[in-house]
């Protein structure tokens, strides 16, 4: 097997990854993510218990969220591009915590809906702006490992701060307790933010001009590979969705309360060995077989009748998805290429949200003919898909610039 690159520098001494700035913004994005993985259990609830929301409109005060998310997505690389990472971040962060400190108020049902597509695109501009700089920072030939390390942040928050949240709502302090708890976040990464704004680049003294259409939105490289990654993402959506209703139908729902702490543990372990694995030989040596232990933990997950079983399929989930969401974003920063690290970021996790959002639509309707169990297998297929589609497509095509360490 050919190895792709060193981990070291010229010198030999292994290239910085942990600085300063590094640390504090994998610390924002951490507070970033609370914000967003506290307040996804509790919405639905307590625009029912706070304004008398119908189901529908319940369902809309917390989906509304992806709106916002998904709209800045697609604005935050053109804008990273012209105004430059410390705008942006600085930015995006204030903005998240104004948003989070609003919940405080008595918005009314309607004025809930907004706010929370407000705070969508806080949170999606600052997600991605955080990435886009710490990706720019990360030594080329640790960027699979730095971008595991980073995005550990966010993968701690989907696996603790809804349980976190749980325990609150269920508590004294209630929902307010979410709100105070979100916005303390918020504000912690507007501290690590402002601790480091110096050191982040920032607007261009030659902003390239703007491009009009999708070219200005978009960086084609980065397209296949986040189809890679976004057809995983279609099928982890079903999961997240439709999880404890399978694990319903066969008396599972204790282990389906621990299926997301099993995904996150794993996680934690696998990103940075898998990060290191892609950075030492090629891509090719971790995506592989990740999109084939993916696929096998959607199987397990579907057929599973024992606690130990779903959760043996939880860990394989979080190896083979978990693990690739990290993966994949290195290899898109690498085919756009340094100049262009901020709109290949955009435009790889444009692609994975818009998938994980039209997910459980698309799959949820084949629950009533097929069944929770055999829709979870044919989810199953998309990683195989996917898998082909990398061999044939994403992997073949050629990064945009050469690199130096």
């Amino acid at each position: 097997m050919t190895k792709r690159n060193s981990t070291s520098t010229a010198s030999g001494r292994p290239a910085s990854l942990w600085t300063p700035t590094f640390v504090m913004l994998a610390i924002a994005l951490l507070g970033v993510g609370f914000t967003f993985y506290l307040l996804v259990p509790t919405m639905a609830g307590y625009a029912v218990a706070k304004y008398g929301a119908s189901a529908t409109e319940a369902g809309l005060a917390s989906s509304s969220f992806f709106f916002g998310a998904v709209a800045a997505r697609a604005l935050a690389g053109r804008a990273l591009v012209r105004f430059g990472t410390r705008s942006v971040v600085l930015g995006s962060v204030v903005w998240l915590l104004v948003s989070c400190a609003s919940y405080l108020l008595p918005v009314g049902l309607a004025g809930l809906i907004v706010l929370r597509i407000i705070h969508g695109v806080g949170f999606g501009f600052a997600a991605t702006a955080l990435v886009s700089a710490a990706m720019a920072m990360i030594p080329p030939t640790r960027r699979a490992e730095g971008s595991g390390w980073f995005l550990m942040g966010m993968t701690l928050a989907t696996g603790f701060a809804p349980f976190v949240a749980l325990v609150l709502v269920n508590s004294s302090v209630g929902q307010t307790g979410v709100f105070w708890l979100s916005l303390g976040c918020a504000a912690l990464a507007v501290g690590c933010v402002a601790a480091v704004a110096r050191s982040l680049p920032g607007r261009p003294a030659n902003p390239p001009p703007t491009v009009r259409g999708l070219g200005g939105l978009i960086d084609r490289k980065a397209v296949p590979i986040g189809l890679v990654i976004g057809a995983c993402a279609f099928a982890y959506a079903l999961v997240l969705a439709y999880l404890n209703l399978h694990a319903g139908q066969r008396n599972l729902i204790e282990a389906a309360g621990l299926y997301f702490l099993v995904y996150a543990i794993v996680i934690m372990v696998s990103r940075p060995v898998a990060g290191m694995l892609q950075d030492r030989y090629n891509d090719d040596v971790v995506t592989i077989p990740l999109l084939l232990t993916f696929a096998v933990g959607l199987v397990i997950t579907a057929v599973a009748t024992h606690p130990v079983a779903l959760l043996v399929g939880a860990a394989l989930v979080g190896l083979g998805y978990g693990t690739m969401l990290s993966g994949g974003q290195a290899m898109a920063v690498h085919k756009v290429g340094h100049a262009r690290t901020g709109l290949g970021v955009s435009t790889y996790w444009l692609v994975v949200d818009l998938a994980t959002g039209v997910g459980p639509i698309v799959l949820g309707a084949l629950i009533v003919p097929l069944g929770y169990q055999n829709t979870f297998i044919a989810a199953a297929v998309l990683p195989i898909g996917a898998l082909v589609f990398y061999l044939l497509v994403a992997r073949r095509v050629r990064p945009a610039e050469p690199e130096s360490i």
